[in-house]
């Protein structure tokens, strides 16, 4: 039988001792809110000293967080398989791999000599060792066997769940950069899985624990690891004491390097050092550069930025139109629109009606800037067809068939946000209006444009872009502006 030291019985029952005895690293002042939020004290059915809230601990950057939790980790699969308890985790990461790698180092401290003096009864089944699923030693440690036979497995909260049913939810890496957490697809994605997968892995008593970082104003810290579902952790980087300010850790980073990351970009000090969300942004067009003014009575030319739909659902993006005018090397952003319609047919009802209320005041003829993307290929086709139909019977005003095409595509041209600000030259050289009498969205009848006092909805998208919404209006301007743009004279328009 082995002999175990008075420091190694010590560690099997408090984790800061575990984790300078068996891991060598030493437990800092702020780690201790991360113990007594992690270690309550309180049990249930399937939780031994560790049952609660679901908690979201927001801790800055560079806190050793992942490193403390997979440690965490393989310290409760000891004290659980002491008190005859069997422990099923799922450790979930952006993607598998990156759980994997996690999954990797609490199997090292399993495996090591000083983890096997504090807690002797736990050793790995050599028959289900692997990186993204294994499992300790049932029969070694007392435990059922005919249970589930998996302690830990890994899923990637960005790409395939794994679903089994599991006891502890622990949530580590899921962002692991802030265009990661700007990038729609990605977020819509861990949303999805979340809400529709994971969250129904969950045994009753079960418990979510995550240790994480802010990347971005609207990242899934913002919008689903939320009050009340969640208990929220904040903790700063910078602190300021009777009016001193001080490091949260000095070892950890100093407190000039932190005052000089505030100065240099203040968004992402406050987001990944602060875990707050900036009150201002720099996501998108300045306010202050945001212009109203009255139409002028007649243009060189329109264009009719379009932006497509791929659902009707509700929850779906809709289908946007903003008609963009050029007058004296000017863009007037004149009318939109936004609703949900069905079909090319529709859609191009639509345009026509559009085009048709400015057509006579037009020198030379409109263009379509469709932005363009797989499901809206068709569109092109349908809309010559529609203007061939235009004959002397149709009612239709025959000008419209002169009306051209442009397909904008989106690859190429980088991020939403990077398109939205190549063009924020013509705004701040005052070479873009806003619509004094604002169109109302058919959706929510809320209003695109609004005024200077009361912004719309397309400028509240402009000036403080949120990279997770669907941004339709936003999306039609931006490819009616990038048309415009080839119409006006170019020293005005090179950004």
């Amino acid at each position: 039988m082995q002999i175990r030291s008075p420091i190694a019985i010590k560690a099997s029952s408090d984790f800061s001792v575990f984790r300078e005895y068996v891991c060598g690293h030493e437990t800092y002042p702020y780690m201790l809110t991360w113990n007594s939020e992690l270690n309550t004290g309180k049990d249930n059915k399937f939780l031994r000293g560790i049952a609660g809230d679901d908690v979201c601990i927001l801790a800055p950057r560079g806190s050793s967080k992942s490193t403390y939790l997979l440690q965490w980790t393989a310290w409760i699969i000891g004290t659980h398989a002491a008190q005859n308890v069997s422990l099923k985790i799922l450790y979930i990461s952006y993607v598998v791999d990156v759980a994997s790698s996690k999954s990797r180092q609490i199997k090292a401290i399993i495996e090591s000599k000083r983890y096997q003096e504090v807690f002797p009864h736990i050793k790995p089944n050599k028959k289900k060792w692997g990186e993204s699923e294994w499992a300790i030693d049932f029969e070694h440690a007392g435990l059922p066997t005919m249970e589930e036979p998996y302690t830990l497995a890994c899923s990637g909260l960005g790409g395939a769940i794994n679903s089994k049913r599991s006891n502890l939810l622990i949530f580590d890496d899921l962002l692991k950069s802030p265009s990661e957490a700007k990038n729609k697809k990605i977020q819509d994605r861990m949303l999805e899985n979340y809400y529709n997968i994971v969250q129904y892995t969950k045994h009753d008593g079960a418990r979510s624990i995550n240790l994480g970082t802010r990347m971005a104003k609207f990242d899934i810290y913002a919008t689903a690891f939320i009050a009340p579902r969640w208990k929220v952790i904040k903790q700063s980087a910078l602190l300021t004491i009777d009016g001193v300010e001080n490091s949260y850790c000095d070892k950890r980073v100093g407190l000039s390097t932190l005052q000089t990351e505030r100065e240099t970009d203040y968004d992402s000090f406050l987001l990944q050092r602060q875990n707050e969300i900036p009150e201002t942004t720099s996501q998108g067009i300045q306010f202050h550069d945001i212009r109203f003014d009255w139409m002028p009575s007649k243009f060189d030319r329109i264009i009719i930025g379009l932006d497509t739909a791929d659902s009707i659902e509700a929850n779906s993006n809709a289908t946007a139109a903003i008609v963009v005018g050029i007058y004296n090397d000017r863009l007037y952003v004149i009318t939109g629109y936004e609703g949900r319609i069905r079909g090319n047919s529709q859609k191009i009802d639509l345009i026509y009606d559009l085009w048709s209320k400015y057509q006579s005041v037009c020198k030379y003829p409109a263009i379509l800037a469709v932005d363009w993307h797989s499901h809206v290929k068709s569109i092109e086709a349908d809309f010559q067809v529609y203007q061939n139909d235009i004959d002397e019977d149709s009612g239709l005003d025959d000008r419209f068939k002169k009306v051209g095409v442009e397909k904008v595509k989106s690859s190429g041209r980088g991020e939403k946000i990077d398109r939205i600000e190549s063009h924020s030259y013509l705004f701040e050289r005052a070479r873009i209006f806003f619509n004094r009498i604002s169109p109302v969205s058919e959706i929510d009848k809320s209003e695109l444009f609004g005024s200077k006092e009361k912004p719309g909805k397309l400028i509240k998208q402009l000036t403080d872009h949120n990279p997770l919404d669907h941004n339709d209006p936003l999306d039609a301007l931006e490819v009616a502006v990038f048309v415009a743009r080839t119409y006006i004279s170019q020293d005005i328009s090179a950004a």
